[in-house]
């Protein structure tokens, strides 16, 4: 009888455990699909503004201000996404372009983060004051905080 007990608790913990590790590796990938979301939107919303600076697009001060309130806002959002395990080459089979060194410098990636959202919130300023030269100006300074952790931290192909 106590074979059969320590039997049937040994199977339950392994069912929790196996329970757990489905749990944690789901929890991974939307961690994953949550960040790629975010910066898929707040790309939807500063590709206007790059083309308007750029002169591709014809400027439009109203837009310009909806968009650059919106892409600081999303700026704020991803960050929760970059979970243990949820990076490149964690074993988690989920596609993601975010590299294994974040872990390691963990500091560093925060700070490229709140660069990139104090360049966001300034952004999101300066639109407001339907000043074209200005625009130009902080859409690159922005772009540029985008291009550091990109350049540091996920992966090019």
């Amino acid at each position: 009888m106590r074979v059969l007990m320590s039997l049937g608790i040994a199977a339950s913990l392994v069912m929790a455990s196996t329970a757990t590790q489905a749990a944690d590796e789901k929890e991974i990938k939307e961690a994953i699909e949550y960040r790629q979301s975010a910066f898929s939107v707040m790309g939807w919303n500063f590709g206007p503004l790059g083309a308007m600076a750029k002169g591709d697009m014809e400027y439009d001060a109203e837009e310009a201000a909806m968009r650059a309130e919106r892409v600081a806002l999303l700026a704020k959002m991803p960050w929760e996404g970059f979970i243990e395990g949820s990076l490149r080459g964690d074993g988690h089979g989920a596609d993601t372009d975010a590299l294994a060194k974040i872990a390691d410098n963990r500091d560093d990636f925060e700070s490229l983060q709140t660069e990139m959202e104090d360049a966001t919130a300034k952004l999101a300023e300066v639109a407001q004051q339907d000043d074209y030269a200005a625009l130009r100006q902080q859409v690159a300074a922005t772009g540029k905080t985008c291009k550091n952790c990109h350049d540091e931290y996920r992966a090019d192909d």
